[in-house]
């Protein structure tokens, strides 16, 4: 009898994963886009705010729980934030396209530490609008 059910396994299992759907692939960002994502948080991680403004179209937005900023709002936010935050750091993980946007999973040190994956939209390769998944949810 145990014989019988070895030989039945092996098909029965080759059957179930048969059955399964490949498991897809995380597709990763436009080269150009994925580069303008990683320049834009590498001067935020070295507190160069005028590269960080190099990498925002022109009708750049950040959509947060309290509206949205313009691009001349997010610089100001940024620079207020260096001042507050002279120590910050950040450390940016891994970068993924979904339905067009491109998603960074970032770590922001200041004095507490947190991780959110940030959500960039693009136009020409020039970030157009971004938002963090935490508030999206």
């Amino acid at each position: 009898m145990k014989l019988i059910a070895r030989f039945l396994a092996l098909p029965a299992a080759a059957f179930l994963v048969s059955c399964h759907p490949p498991t897809q692939a995380v597709p990763a960002p436009n080269v150009a886009d994925a580069r303008s994502v990683l320049g834009f948080l590498g001067a935020y991680g070295r507190h160069d705010l005028d590269g960080m403004m190099k990498y925002l179209d022109d009708e750049a937005v950040f959509l947060g729980t309290a509206g949205s900023l313009s691009k001349p709002q997010i610089r100001d936010f940024f620079q207020s934030s260096f001042r507050k935050h002279p120590r910050l750091r950040v450390e940016v993980g891994s970068l993924k396209e979904v339905q067009g946007a491109v998603h960074a999973v970032v770590k922001v040190e200041t004095e507490a530490i947190w991780t959110d994956t940030w959500i960039f939209e693009l136009r020409s390769h020039k970030i157009h609008r971004y938002s963090l998944a935490s508030v999206r949810r």
